[in-house]
């Protein structure tokens, strides 16, 4: 079997180094899966269609990563598609080409600040993980590299301004509320502790533009498990290929001159891809929590109960499909702020996707932190739909009714409990009570504050968990399918 550099020569007619000649116009810190299925694979239809005509050069943010891996093999890896778009399998290969440049800053914190010193560089992309926003106060301004994200940045930046060259389209894609607001205070403190004086913040204010993003594509990443089986059918071995969904989405926000400048930089809606410029990200983020990750978590709750163990079960079972659909439509759109059709088409993408047939989304994975994924995902949905005039969603709170049962113990070896152990403490010990779903829904400490006070909730539940004992959840999920 050919090396992947040997296929590409032979197969594409193509070489690393024709790549290359493109200007690199992006510096991307992060080199993971998701960057390179996301970012850098956008890049790759840009450029395809001609509309870019630049690379990217990744940065590796921690001291153990991968980008020696990626230079192995010049830079050059597969990605594939696999999933389902407008009710078709996708099953496709692409070579992306679009990494022109790789840095690791602990060996070459030199190579590193040069990055800032290249005028048709304009954009910084990011995915360093949440905590990466956060400033590290360990990090001196004489580190090189400091261990913090925001540190480095903060120094390529002081390099930008000492070259009198313009700012750049800063684009954090960490998976935090308005992460450019956030980004942009942490790099002030940075400057700041590290002495760098007005002038220098002035122009990071006035020369650089900061938005705040969303991005969505399940990534499963690297294909262990049928590595072999996909070399073969590529014709060459390839450590880096990395697995994605067809569906994608970014959505950007700033004011009306941000907008117009990532239009301007990153023409993706030219290419047919999915880049929304709005005002704010929250709507969109809320419309992903709720209508994705929401359903994810009552699955995990309900269906599991059901002898469920993924999502594609879950969807392929007629009477489970109709109950998620129904707490889709009836429960979460009507309480959400976006215009209905637009909701009910991300739905629908929604239920697409989560009948990928080639991704096997464990529901014992979803169940992991099952509490405060249902307070961070389906909580806000109850008192919304409560303070809406529209009742208890019937729905939600059996999903809330299954997870009291399960993490009071009812549901045995049956359904694995992962969580922090002060959650599952104060369940088993609510759980020995009579007074077990009074006591557990006003722990303020487990659910931020007193459920008790929702109308009519502690009786819903009881009602839920009294049935539960009674007949099983499938006769529960039957009344409400």
């Amino acid at each position: 079997m050919e090396r992947l550099q040997e296929a590409v020569a032979v197969h594409l007619g193509l070489t690393s180094t024709q790549a290359a000649q493109r200007p690199i116009k992006i510096i991307q810190f992060g080199e993971g899966n998701f960057l390179r299925a996301f970012v850098d694979w956008i890049v790759q239809q840009l450029n395809n269609q001609g509309l870019f005509g630049g690379n990217v050069a990744v940065v590796q943010p921690l001291e153990n990563g991968r980008v020696h891996v990626l230079e192995d093999q010049e830079r050059l890896y597969t990605v594939i598609l696999e999933g389902l778009k407008d009710g078709k399998p996708v099953r496709s290969h692409e070579l992306i080409d679009s990494i022109g440049k790789t840095v690791d800053p602990y060996r070459d914190w030199d190579g590193f600040l040069a990055l800032a010193d290249d005028p048709d560089t304009q954009i910084i992309i990011s995915n360093t993980t949440e905590a990466g926003i956060a400033v590290n106060d360990g990090d001196k301004v004489t580190d090189q590299p400091p261990a913090g994200y925001p540190a480095k940045l903060a120094h390529l930046l002081k390099r930008r301004f000492d070259r009198s060259l313009p700012g750049f389209l800063i684009m954090p894609c960490e998976l935090i509320a308005d992460n450019g607001p956030a980004l942009h205070r942490a790099l002030i403190n940075v400057a700041e502790r590290f002495g760098w004086g007005k002038d220098f913040t002035d122009w990071l204010d006035r020369e650089n533009t900061f938005v705040s993003t969303l991005v969505d594509r399940i990534v499963p990443g690297y294909p262990r498990e049928d590595a072999q089986e996909l070399w073969e059918r590529l014709g060459y071995e390839d450590q880096n290929m990395v697995k994605a969904e067809p569906f994608l989405l970014w959505v950007v926000a700033g004011d009306q001159t941000a907008q117009s400048r990532v239009d301007e930089l990153l023409p993706a809606r030219k290419a047919g891809i999915d880049l929304v410029t709005c005002d704010a990200v929250q709507p969109y983020r809320e419309r992903k929590v709720y209508l994705l990750n929401g359903p994810h978590t009552t699955m995990a709750q309900v269906a599991r109960l059901a002898g469920f163990k993924t999502v594609g079960q879950v969807m392929g079972d007629k009477t489970m499909r109709s109950f998620i659909t129904r707490e889709m439509e009836e429960e979460i759109i009507p309480v959400q702020t976006l215009p209905k059709e637009e909701l009910e088409n991300f739905a629908a993408a929604v239920r697409e996707r989560f009948d990928n047939p080639f991704v096997q989304h464990s529901l014992d994975s979803i169940g992991l932190n099952s509490v405060s994924k249902f307070v961070s995902r389906l909580l806000p949905l109850v008192t919304a739909n409560v303070e809406q005039g529209r009742g208890l969603p019937e729905r939600i709170i059996l999903a809330l009714s299954c997870l009291l049962w399960i993490y009071g113990g009812k549901a045995g070896d049956a359904v694995k409990i992962q969580d922090d152990q002060k959650v599952i403490d104060a369940f088993h010990k609510a759980a020995g009570q009579d007074d077990f779903v009074n006591r557990i829904l006003s722990d303020a400490s487990i659910w931020g504050h007193d459920l008790t006070r929702i109308a009519g909730l502690v009786e819903a539940v009881q009602k839920d968990l009294d049935d539960l004992a009674d007949q099983g959840v499938q006769p529960l999920i039957d009344r409400l399918a």
